[in-house]
């Protein structure tokens, strides 16, 4: 079981990052609210530090089965997290999209038993946020104690923010600023709720294979 992974960031967007452990190239989870601190620290050429849990997601076909790390900044927020999705029917991948508040706060509501709060986290309906409060109520206190300000899912991206960084992935393709800019402008005005820049990228990859699909008839 790997709990823990340092080394250097060779790849990252806001759903995942990839670490370069001794030339193995290790991809995890992550959750939102921590890519800003990971990109600065890829942009700076440092090290990092992940706290790790290890699960096994099935696949399509009963017999496909993927290990998956999860990577966590911090100690008490991996700890969190665990205990967290030990609730049936909240699972590591809505866990993630969830935590829209501080651990504390949303500590804080479950010892209080404040289910109103819990159920305007992303994917916590009230019957989710009443069985989180009976089966954790009584274990949050000492996360109820963090001063951790910070939310582990970052709320939902400006379109600045977005445009920007997939204005640098299509870059990096060479794609022509120019170019890249009116792709960009295209996908946004399509769905103007996008919130990801990977969302982005494949939304404007459709786009463009219809492009081209047209181009050849």
């Amino acid at each position: 079981m790997i709990s823990q992974i340092a080394g250097k960031i060779s790849r990252i967007t806001e759903e995942t990052v990839t670490i370069n452990l001794n030339g193995l190239y290790h991809e995890l989870m992550i959750p939102s609210g921590i890519y800003t601190s990971l990109r600065e620290i890829k942009a700076d050429d440092r090290e990092v530090m992940l706290y790790t849990i290890n699960y096994i997601e099935a696949g399509d076909r009963k017999s496909y089965h993927y290990p998956k790390l999860i990577g966590f900044t911090e100690q008490l927020d991996k700890e969190f997290f665990q205990l967290f999705t030990t609730v049936s029917g909240l699972g590591y991948k809505k866990g993630l999209k969830s935590l829209t508040l501080p651990i504390r706060e949303i500590a804080t509501a479950i010892e209080n038993k404040d289910a109103a709060t819990l159920s305007r986290l992303p994917g916590i309906g009230r019957r989710l946020a009443d069985k989180v409060i009976a089966e954790l109520s009584g274990k949050m206190a000492r996360f109820a104690l963090s001063k951790t300000e910070q939310p582990l899912t970052a709320a939902r991206r400006e379109k600045a923010d977005l445009f920007n960084e997939a204005l640098e992935v299509l870059v990096q393709l060479q794609y022509r600023p120019v170019e890249a800019e009116k792709m960009i402008e295209r996908a946004i005005k399509t769905d103007p709720r996008i919130d990801t820049t990977e969302k982005l990228i494949s939304l404007i990859f459709k786009q463009e294979a219809k492009v081209q699909e047209g181009a050849a008839t």
